[in-house]
């Protein structure tokens, strides 16, 4: 069987692990095909390579391959980057096979381990033949021959350096709580069965073992460590106290003194214990547990306790005594951190890799006759020892024990950070080094060492003889050059550059890595000198000093002008990294980070280009000072920020503002991947001018030379989005103020072309949109518009007609001065005052006054119940005015008489129904009464409305707002056509926000701009010659057979309601409440409304207390009676039948003849005192002035519509005191919604009420209350 190799040729002596696995990485995809490296990579993570041997002298390896058979695969060349390799098997000559991927994968993960390895093949192999070391075959114990006084000495013998660096940390860290003890072991436990240690006896010799014994050759790290404890406790001879039996036989012992019989097993009420500080200690436990001795002389917790509490004098409390003085010092030492000490423990490697300097502090006390060294009681520092003894530490010490924490911990940048506690160290008065460390220490290991100011740095010096070119490293410290004399290892080992006591910090990062790796001979053929100076000079020299000697080249120096400062940004594993270069003169540039200098090769001349490292560092400072994490970083001479950090409250942008300002130029911007921003604030201008009908705004938002369409501003805006994607790619971001301004400008304009268009009738808010206008025009347009709308309350200007039979009061002459105002400006508008404040007569003297006028024919269109209301008023108020009734089924469906009048009156249903006849015909005014009925813009009403031709438009109501603040959008847009643009804009804009969110905010600025357009007044503002308005809560308690069918049903839909919303969400189970709440409404006017035969309960509270009321607590007071429920006034009304109390009675279905007769008959008839009205019937239109007590029998959430029943009475005219008084069943929910109602009511300024909206704001919580 034939041996092949495959070869590579790649040399470059000295690489550290990271090089060699680059390098085998970089064979195996040279020599190995795709197909191949997988058989390979497969071969390996099955465990079918087997170490056998390893020659450091041959650098070469030897492996076993399982494959179709058994394979020897030889690897040679790694450490020095000349990889060969060979195998048995047949594959093609020249490449790699798959045996021999496998094997050099198994190098890869095993470099540096190749001494363990060969341990552990040999302890295994030969310990099947005979021990080795102290380790016995058969059970793999390890012999303690000396087990009668352990002591330390035997550990450091009988184990590796590794052990005894993971001791120091491991004693504070791995507790063995618990000991077992048998007549032939015992046994240490703790919390993981892997670090468990077992001594036994087997023929008259003492062995210690561990699940780790069969990788140990030596003493593993858990049984050196029990080994320590047992050395250091008060019991070094505890394996002889318990092989020679006395601890067993003191068990019957134990067990007398707890009076225990003998037959008892010992181990079922006693277990083991064992420290440093008091060894082996034995108490009740499980069975045993809080069991107290039987001889009172026996010393317990118990016995302790109660002594305690029968001595006064422990009540004083512990008098302090003086705590002693102890000084702080600190010991310099080269060994493994607690990071890997710990992740190695249960593998018990070791590996001189892993050692680095370390800076342990310690305490002690200095002798009277020599205070300037640790003398006695010398420990590691721990922080408890504060408590006990005075320990003075400066500002200094406790930043050095700080970072000592954070190179203690393995976590990142080490060289920097051992670089300051290194500073840190020479301000300290006791600093030592150490012969041999461990977690005990003794005076005798400290060494007396000094740390030196000056850096070790790294130079190179180039050298000639008759054949070679040299390149040698030489350590500079001050002005002195020295040979190297320190072994190349890992660059962590030269941080320090130790000679004789004498430490000095290497200074840099690259210096330590290169004094740690660079090849102790480093040469080229003297005849090649231009490639030694392009491959091996110019590469070193752009980080060190090189030297030149005579025969060699010539150097010449030339100092360089500094030019520009430069930052070159780019991305690494999600973050930023900062670069800053200098440009000088000479085409030279350079990056801080690089130490060298330039040189140019001209013949033997070397001309070295000098940069000015002194403007360099304080370009580095003031880089250094831009953002928290960079000052840590500066030594480095590059800074970086994770991009999370990077973009953090858009910290970005006032970097490269800083940078601007440090006329710094910035490169790479643009090749960040994972960085999309634009670095350039945006710019905000705005310029205002006035159209026709609108104020014309140019908008101009830019980031650079990237100007942003309105269109994209606007999405982004309505969006609450604060990025906008640019036209170069990269993304702007609108600073948070700006989101607020911009969204006003678009909820207030239209985007027309380029330009944003504002119609002038929000001339309002126009000025509050801009910080400054500089339109004299427009300034002098908005200010003529608001003193106009000022000055309509001045009642001088208003003249009443002549032919207006009625006495206007003050606020009346105000309404109509403001119609006429609406009338000059040709703004449509809202009359919307209170109910019973005479609206209908405000519109007849303003129509009246443009009958005077000839203006033409103007249109009224009111509800069928109110028609006689109208032509009562102005037959009343108005008799010169001619009036059309287009009404009825034998109206003519034409406009030809029209023109004959002043007035048509028609209904909202004939609206419908003929607008294609009246669209076709221009009036001068259409006005709508009670114009809610239009609220809702999909409804046939509302765009029937629209399409009325009209020179202008006023709507009459006394709720403008009934539901919700949407109800205004139709109104408003009728009177003033696109007032708020479109639906959608309206919702997002304002309806959402107010009714939704109660936006405070918004509901003020949807007040301002429809308050020129929009006369409210209350009657608490200007009807002060009303008689008081007195409502009261009358309080209904059920009886019992009514209580109990309401308790049934709340109980059924509370279950249901709840277990709903907990499947569905609240969203789509508002219907269900709905009907839940109405019908519980309905059981407290009466179980009868229900229309349940399961129901048979007549009862109603509400009926008895309402007849009571009627016949003993009125006298002859007339009373209107309102109820949502028609059958509820049903039964009223059966039951004052019944009682013969003489009534009226209304409601939808009653004709406008019904109406008219009612209510005259109500008004007129003194006999006649009640008044049963539907809320829905009798709300709007009516004028009942006779009565002063109103009664509603079942209020619901909205105070608007409960409003408009009251003000019937309460109105002009009305000179009787009125009582209103709502009727609510207690503990029911009806009560509750009342105080739900006052818990979200939300109102801002006279108009924008919601109160409707309640129910849309309901909460799981708020229906749990609610049905409870």
């Amino acid at each position: 069987m034939k041996l092949h190799f495959s070869f590579s040729t790649i040399n470059n002596m000295g690489a550290d692990h990271y090089y060699l696995k680059e390098h085998i990485k970089r064979h195996i995809n040279f020599y190995a095909s795709a197909a191949v490296q997988g058989r390979g990579q497969e071969l390996y993570k099955s465990d079918k390579v087997f170490f056998d041997d390893y020659s450091e002298k041959t650098d070469s390896w030897k492996f076993t391959v399982h494959g179709s058979q058994n394979y020897q695969v030889q690897v040679k060349g790694v450490d020095h980057q000349n990889i060969q390799t060979g195998c048995t098997c047949l594959f093609e000559w020249g490449s790699l096979c798959k045996h021999a991927v496998a094997a050099l994968l198994f190098v890869s993960d095993n470099l540096g381990e190749q001494h363990a390895l060969q341990y552990q093949k040999q302890l295994m192999s030969t310990l099947k033949e005979k021990p080795l070391s102290g380790r016995n075959a058969k059970h793999l114990g390890y012999e303690i021959p000396d087990y009668q006084n352990i002591d330390f000495d035997f550990i450091r013998r009988n184990t590796t350096p590794g052990v005894l660096s993971q001791l120091e940390y491991l004693v504070n860290y791995v507790f063995y709580n618990t000991v077992k003890i048998s007549n032939e072991a015992i046994t240490f436990l703790t919390g993981n069965a892997d670090a468990n240690v077992r001594f036994f006896m087997e023929d008259g010799k003492v062995y210690v073992t561990s699940p780790q014994a069969p990788k140990s050759f030596k003493l593993s790290t858990s049984e050196a460590q029990c080994l320590s404890m047992i050395a250091n406790s008060p019991m070094p001879n505890l394996l002889a106290e318990v092989f020679s039996g006395r601890i067993l036989a003191s068990q019957s012992d134990w067990m007398k003194t707890y009076g225990l019989p003998e037959s008892a097993d010992f181990n079922e009420y006693f277990s083991y214990s064992f420290s440093e500080k008091q060894g082996l200690m034995c108490y009740p436990s499980m069975k045993g547990e809080g069991l107290v001795p039987v001889a009172a002389t026996t010393n317990t917790y118990i016995s302790s306790l109660l002594k305690m509490l029968n001595n006064e004098e422990s009540f004083i409390g512990e008098l302090s005594k003086k705590r002693e003085q102890r000084e702080l010092g600190f010991v310099l030492k080269k060994g493994i951190s607690f990071s890997v000490a710990y992740r190695n423990f249960y593998e018990d490697a070791y590996d001189e890799k892993n050692e680095r300097y370390q800076i342990v502090p310690i305490v002690g006390k200095t002798r009277k006759n020599n205070p300037l060294e640790l003398a006695t009681h010398i420990k590691p520092y721990a922080e408890e020892m504060e408590a006990e003894f005075i320990i003075d530490k400066s500002e200094n010490a406790k930043k050095l024990l700080r970072l000592i924490d954070e190179l203690d911990n393995d976590e990142g940048d080490d060289f920097n950070r051992m670089k300051r506690a290194f500073d840190c160290l020479q301000k300290e008065k006791f600093v030592y080094g150490i012969a041999d460390y461990t977690h005990h220490i003794r005076k005798k290991d400290l060494l007396a060492i000094h740390l030196s100011s000056e850096p070790a740095d790294a130079v190179f010096e180039v050298s000639k003889d008759q054949e070679f070119l040299y390149l040698d490293l030489k350590i500079k410290i001050g002005a002195d050059l020295r040979e190297r004399t320190t072994e190349k290892s890992d660059p962590t080992d030269h941080f320090f550059y130790l000679i004789g006591n004498t430490y000095h910090f290497v200074k840099s990062e690259k210096a330590a890595e290169i004094i740690a790796g660079f090849p102790e001979k480093v040469k080229m053929v003297a005849t090649h000198k231009d490639e030694f100076f392009k491959n091996v000079v110019e590469p070193i020299s752009e980080n060190f000093e090189v030297r030149y000697l005579p025969g060699t080249f010539i150097n010449e120096i030339v100092e360089l002008d500094f030019n520009k400062k430069q930052l070159f940004l780019s991305e690494q594993n999600e973050h930023v990294v900062f670069t800053p270069r200098v440009e000088y003169d000479n085409d030279v540039s350079a990056a801080l980070h690089t130490t060298g200098n330039r040189l140019v090769k001209n013949g033997d001349v070397i001309t070295e280009y000098r940069r000015n490292f002194e403007l360099e560092n304080d370009f580095l400072d003031s880089l250094a000072e831009l953002h928290p994490d960079f000052e840590s970083q500066k030594s480095r001479k590059l800074f970086y920020l994770h991009y999370s950090e990077f973009t953090k409250d858009l910290w970005f942008y006032r970097f490269f503002d800083q940078l601007q300002t440090l006329n710094v130029e910035v490169f790479g911007l643009k090749d960040l991947k994972n960085f999309r921003y634009s670095p350039y604030k945006g710019k905000i201008s705005t310029s205002l001018s006035s159209g026709q009908d609108w104020f014309e705004v140019d908008l101009a938002v830019s980031f650079g030379d990237n100007r942003v369409t309105l269109n994209d501003i606007r999405k982004a805006v309505l969006n609450k989005q604060r990025y906008i994607q640019l036209k170069d790619g990269s993304v702007g971001v609108l600073p948070s103020e700006w989101l607020h301004k911009l969204e006003k400008y678009f909820r207030h304009g239209e985007i027309k072309k380029d330009k944003l268009e504002i119609s002038k009738l929000r001339f309002s808010v126009v000025d509050e949109l801009f910080d400054k206008l500089d339109d004299a025009s427009v300034l002098q347009e908005i200010a003529e518009k608001r003193q106009r709308l000022k000055n309509f309350t001045n009642i001088n200007e208003t003249e009443v007609p002549k032919q207006i039979k009625a006495s206007l009061r003050h606020y009346q002459k105000e309404g109509l001065n403001w119609l006429n105002f609406l009338d000059d400006m040709q703004w449509g508008g809202i009359l919307a005052d209170d109910m019973g404040l005479g609206k209908t007569l405000q519109m007849l003297a303003f129509l009246q006054q443009q009958a005077n006028k000839s203006n033409g024919v103007n249109l009224v269109v009111v509800p069928t119940t109110l028609l006689f209301n109208w032509e009562n008023e102005l037959r009343k108020f108005a008799p010169k005015l001619k009036a059309l009734y287009y009404y009825g089924t034998d109206r003519a469906k034409n406009t030809d008489d029209f023109k004959n009048y002043h007035l048509v009156f028609t209904t909202y249903g004939i609206l419908v129904r003929d607008i294609q006849i009246l669209r076709h015909f221009r009036f001068n005014y259409a006005v709508l009464d009670e114009s809610q009925a239009i609220k809702n813009p999909a409804s046939h009403r509302y765009k029937a409305a629209c399409l009325i031709n009209a020179r202008n438009k006023i709507a009459l109501t006394g709720t403008p707002i009934e539901n919700s603040t949407f109800d205004l959008f139709a109104q408003m847009s009728f009177v003033n056509h696109g007032f708020f643009g479109g639906v959608q804009k309206f919702k997002e804009n304002y309806s959402t926000p107010i009714d939704k969110d109660g936006d405070e905010q918004m509901a003020g600025e949807l007040n301002k701009i429809i308050n020129p357009f929009v006369l409210r007044r209350t009657k608490e503002n200007v009807a002060s010659e009303l008689p008081d308005r007195t409502e009261n809560i009358l309080y209904c308690e059920m009886e019992s057979e009514q209580r109990r069918v309401y308790d049934a049903y709340r109980n059924e839909f509370r279950n249901r309601l709840l277990s709903k919303i907990e499947d569905e969400g609240i969203g789509k189970s508002k219907m269900m409440v709905l009907e839940a709440l109405t019908r519980l409404r309905q059981i407290c006017d009466s179980p009868v409304l229900l229309n349940s035969d399961d129901v048979t309960e007549t009862q109603s509270v509400k009926i008895k207390e309402l007849v009571r009321h009627i016949t003993d607590k009125t006298g002859k007071h007339k009373i209107l009676v309102f109820s949502q429920f028609v059958k509820m006034l049903g039964l009223i009304q059966d039951e004052l039948a019944k009682l013969n109390i003489e009534h009226e009675y209304l409601d939808g279905q009653s004709s406008s003849k019904q109406r008219e007769q009612s209510v005259n008959n109500f008004q007129e008839n003194e006999n006649l005192r009640v008044f049963l009205i539907s809320l829905k019937a009798g709300g709007t239109g009516l004028n009942l002035t006779a009565a002063d007590y109103v009664y509603l029998v079942d209020p619901w959430w909205n105070p608007a519509v409960e409003n408009q029943a009251i003000d019937r009475c309460h109105r002009i005219g009305q000179d009787k005191k009125v009582f209103a008084y709502r009727m609510i069943c207690t503990n029911t929910v009806e009560e509750k919604i009342l105080t739900l109602q006052n818990k979200k009511k939300k109102i801002a300024g006279d108009i924008i009420q919601t109160d409707e909206s309640i129910l849309k704001k309901l909460n799981k919580d708020d229906i749990s209350e609610l049905f409870s």
